[in-house]
Formats: C-alpha cells, sequence, structure tokens
C-alpha cells in the first residue's frame, strides 16, 4: 500500500488535510467545549449551583443557559487557525510514510506518527491555548465570555510569547502517545481490512499507480472511530492535567509545572479527577477522527484519480 504515497503530489495532502479540518471541527467543538469546562470548573471558584455534573449535565445547562452559541465559542476565528495546523499535521504523516521504509511495518507507522505530531505540535499549542480560554472563559472569568482576540491580548500582557507555549512539554506529551497509539492501530486496521478484502475478491483490481483499488469507504470511520477511543482513554488523564495547567496559567499569568497541577489535582479530587470530561472526549476524539479521516482519504484519492 506505500508504493502509491510514494508517488503522490504532496499538495494532494494539504489540500485534503484542510477539508477533513472544516468538516471534523463543526461536529468536534460542542463535546470539546463541554470537556474543557468540565477538566477546569473546579478550579474557577464559582458556586456548586452553577458546576456541571458530568457531560449530559454541562450539555443540557450550557443549552439552556448559552444557546447553540455557547457550544461554539470562538469557532470562526478557530477554523481560520485549524485549518493551515491540520495541514501541517497531514503533511507530517504524508512525509513520515513517504522517508519511512515499508519493510519496517510497525516501526514505519512509529516514525509516521512521530513526524505528524511533531510538525503539528508547534503549530497546535498556541490556537489549543486560546481556544481552551476562551472555551472556559464563562465559568473562570465569572459570565464574561472572551473572544478570541480578547484571549490572545490576554495572554500576550501577562505572559508574552511564552503564554502560547504553556504546557507545550504537557502536551506533546499527551499527543505524542495519542498519535503513537492511533496512528499504528489505524494502519494496522486498514492493512487488515484490506487483506479481508483481498481474501473476498477473486480479482483484485490494482489503481494505475500500482496500488490495489481502494477500501470500502466504511472502512475509513469505522477504524479511524475504534483506535480514536482506545488511544482518547489510554491518554485522558494527561489531558486533564495539560487543559488545567494551560486554562490556569492564562487567568494567573502563574506557571505551575505539571506535576504541581497533576498533584493539586490529586490532592482534591483523587482519581475522579484525572477521568473528568473521558466521555465528552472520547466523543470528541471517534467524531473528529471519523470525520476527519473519512473526508481527508476520500479527497486525497478523488485528486489521486483525476491525474
Amino acid at each position: 500500500m506505500g508504493s502509491e504515497n510514494a508517488k503522490q503530489p504532496l499538495w494532494h495532502g494539504l489540500v485534503a488535510g484542510g477539508c477533513a479540518a472544516m468538516v471534523s471541527r463543526v461536529f468536534t467543538y460542542p463535546p470539546d467545549t463541554v470537556k474543557a469546562r468540565l477538566q477546569v470548573q473546579e478550579s474557577s471558584g464559582r458556586l456548586k449551583s452553577s458546576s456541571y455534573n458530568g457531560t449530559v449535565d454541562a450539555f443540557f445547562k450550557i443549552a439552556e443557559r448559552e444557546g447553540i452559541r455557547g457550544f461554539y465559542r470562538g469557532f470562526g476565528a478557530l477554523l481560520v487557525t485549524v485549518v493551515p495546523a491540520n495541514m501541517c499535521y497531514f503533511s507530517g504523516y504524508e512525509i513520515g510514510k513517504r522517508i519511512s521504509p515499508k519493510s519496517w511495518k510497525v516501526g514505519s507507522d512509529v516514525v509516521t506518527a512521530v513526524f505528524a505530531q511533531a510538525l503539528a505540535g508547534i503549530v497546535y499549542c498556541p490556537i489549543d491555548i486560546v481556544k481552551q480560554a476562551v472555551q472556559t472563559s464563562s465559568i473562570m472569568h465569572g459570565d464574561q465570555v472572551l473572544s478570541p482576540t480578547q484571549a490572545a491580548q490576554s495572554i500576550w500582557r501577562s505572559q508574552g510569547i511564552r503564554g502560547f507555549y504553556r504546557g507545550f512539554l504537557a502536551m506533546n506529551t499527551l499527543w505524542m502517545p495519542w498519535n503513537l497509539i492511533y496512528l499504528t492501530m489505524y494502519e494496522a486496521s486498514k492493512r487488515r481490512a484490506y487483506e479481508w478484502k483481498l481474501g473476498k475478491s477473486k480479482f483484485p483490481g490494482t489503481s494505475k499507480r500500482g496500488e490495489p483499488d481502494g477500501l470500502p469507504p466504511w472502512v475509513y470511520p469505522v477504524c479511524s472511530s475504534s483506535c480514536a477511543a482506545v488511544a482518547a482513554i489510554v491518554t485522558h488523564p494527561i489531558d486533564v492535567v495539560k487543559t488545567r495547567l494551560q486554562v490556569i496559567s492564562a487567568r494567573s499569568g502563574k506557571a505551575p509545572s505539571s506535576m504541581e497541577v497533576a498533584r493539586e489535582l490529586w490532592g482534591s479530587q483523587g482519581l475522579a479527577g484525572f477521568q473528568r470530561g473521558m466521555s465528552a472526549r472520547v466523543m470528541t476524539m471517534c467524531v473528529g477522527t471519523s470525520f476527519s479521516w473519512f473526508v481527508y482519504e476520500t479527497v486525497k484519492k478523488k485528486l489521486n484519480s483525476t491525474m
């Protein structure tokens, strides 16, 4: 399955990645907002009556108090920035697949995952910090709602450029393992699906680039969502620490370490604190990867077929 990837123009992946970002974010932003608020609400100092008692309760309360806009705070500005960031991620994915020998098998998938996250992480960190500041502003700043511009200006005034990279190590501590788990499982599951397809076909076809005909469209969302769920559950405690670190730093201007945030969370909430927002995050990742990778693979395949 690697011969085609080596010959595809790199811009095919860029275009497909941009399309994937636009489609997936529409569906994943609401549960991502819920997840972020659940993870930081104990740090806001708000009254218990205004807190969220789980994922479903958070969805209903946000809808009741803020309407649909509450789920999409800062979405427009985020979309402008997340498209190029997603293009960086998929560029790293394509570069990793090109430079790693296919004979390495799982090792090739590991190299691909590292390249994808390394390239995307530099771009995603500032976007993630501003996004979370906007998403959580209504519970971290009373009822004041920050725009993306206001959030960015506040971070810049209090911390400068370093403020946009608070939690950078924690972010990569989260997303590097996530990508290692997700991409190795995703690529392996596609190979298994492909072997299953070959086994069912007496005359498997090949594309004009030498790669056997593509997998059925349903394979991409099924493989991506199931693999994303596993990766999200395994890495969720790191995500809680990363989110709290970034939001608390943005609000107070102080820079606690990841270990300090983790110790404080363990002391105040125990194991349950590291599980807050898990169902919302699993939902976000399953839906997001399902749409994102389906659109990515479909658009890329369509572009390749025109050559």
